[in-house]
């Protein structure tokens, strides 16, 4: 495919992508920047700007993307922005990587400390080990002087967590351009050489880069404050479960908690996870009868919804026009929608199964005076579920009946079994 036009050079810049880094750089930024930089370059005469405003994030990630930007063969353009933004630590990595980088005014680059999370109480504890410290520090130096960007600024934002305003990065060869906003930085670059190239943007069309809806919900389930609710209400259903021998909301309960701890996986593992589990809870469900009152069935058929959202092709609508596996995607794709569609047609077909065999002795007669097992430990006036003639049916105690104990049917009433514990 065309590239963009370069002739000696010059480079012509007549579509720019916007990539919005708007948070933690994750793995999961890496693979979207990843996707957008293949669709920009898949596209003749075009760049990718990438808008920063990141605290920073995991270091594997940043020089994941580090690399991809440096063998990217189309311009970069890192953006600190907007006003007020920030890009610290591993943010600031990424924009000495960049092609073009540029500030918004009152906008703060630095401060690349690397520091050590403690999984459990979340503390973080700055490294100041001379080995781990030359290693990063040279990185960023290399990386600077790739570029042709100011090697001391590198070194010393990771030894001094030295911090620099637009101005002074500008001063100081960290960065080319200081724009108010996307228009007036394009107009900067047009006509400037940066590195011996001379770069002209004429007449540019601006494409948002949108990110699949994997990827979107993969960030709320990231989001610490929905990982807080999900754990926090997994944690109290599953002690009134256990307090109130409701079991099925501690399945549900146990299904919440898992959530969270399994974000850390990539977004297509984490997608294989939910759905394998909803899937397991739909399954369990279906062979208890429904006893849990569909609350495990609910809870799967979610999960497994998450999962295959997770689990689909990454491309956004534009690029599968142009995306070189484009055949592969799709056949991925279907074969989700086809899997999907099948587990539901099974599932379906099993509900109204149980629904059908539901036996004629619950229309034309009751098993009254037969004797049953229950299945729930029911208080007296409360409503749970008995066996009966192989059958589940629900049912309410007149006494204390103990889970897995004989009961008598002797009444009816709206569909209700009636029973007593068998004496």
């Amino acid at each position: 495919m065309a590239r963009a036009s370069v002739s000696g050079s010059n480079y012509v810049i007549h579509e720019v992508y916007v990539f919005s880094l708007n948070g933690e750089i994750t793995d999961t930024t890496y693979t979207e920047l990843e996707n957008a930089l293949q669709l920009a370059e898949s596209t003749p005469n075009s760049a990718l700007l990438v808008l920063l405003k990141t605290p920073g994030g995991e270091l594997e990630a940043a020089l994941n993307i580090v690399s991809a930007i440096e063998n990217s063969s189309i311009p970069v353009i890192g953006f600190v922005y907007p006003t007020g933004s920030y890009a610290w630590s591993a943010g600031t990595l990424v924009l000495l990587s960049t092609t073009i980088a540029a500030m918004a005014p009152s906008t703060v680059i630095g401060s690349c400390q690397p520091v050590e999370i403690n999984p459990i109480t979340g503390q973080e504890i700055f490294i100041n080990e001379s080995k781990i410290l030359n290693a990063i520090s040279q990185y960023f130096v290399e990386v600077a002087e790739f570029r042709g960007r100011n090697a001391t600024f590198a070194h010393d934002c990771v030894f001094y967590n030295t911090n620099l305003g637009p101005h002074e990065a500008l001063r100081y060869g960290v960065i080319n351009f200081i724009a108010n906003d996307i228009p007036s930085l394009l107009s900067e670059i047009n006509g400037s050489t940066i590195n011996g190239v001379t770069y002209y943007v004429v007449d540019p069309v601006i494409t948002y880069y949108q990110p699949g809806i994997g990827f979107q919900v993969y960030e709320a389930l990231a989001n610490s404050v929905i990982q807080d609710l999900l754990s926090g209400l997994g944690l109290l259903l599953a002690i009134i479960g256990f307090a109130t021998r409701h079991y099925y909301l501690a399945g549900v309960g146990v299904l919440l908690l898992l959530i969270p701890l399994l974000i850390g996986l990539p977004i297509n593992w984490l997608g294989l996870a939910l759905l394998i589990i909803g899937l397991a809870a739909i399954a369990i469900d279906v062979h208890a009868g429904f006893t849990t009152h569909a609350a495990l069935f609910i809870a799967g058929i979610i999960l497994t919804a998450l999962g295959i959202v997770l689990l689909q092709p990454t491309y956004t609508a534009p690029s599968w026009l142009i995306a070189a596996n484009q055949v592969e995607a799709r056949i991925v794709l279907y074969t989700l929608v086809a899997f999907a569609g099948g587990f539901g047609g099974f599932i379906a077909a099993k509900v109204i199964g149980i629904i059908r065999t539901r036996p004629l002795s619950e229309r034309l007669y009751w098993p009254i005076n037969d004797v049953g097992v229950a299945v729930d430990d029911i208080n007296k006036d409360d409503i749970g579920y008995v066996k009966v003639r192989g059958e589940y049916w629900r049912a309410k105690a007149l006494d204390n009946v103990k889970r897995g104990s004989k009961v008598l049917i002797v009444g009816v009433e709206n569909d209700v079994l009636t029973v007593k514990p068998l004496s």
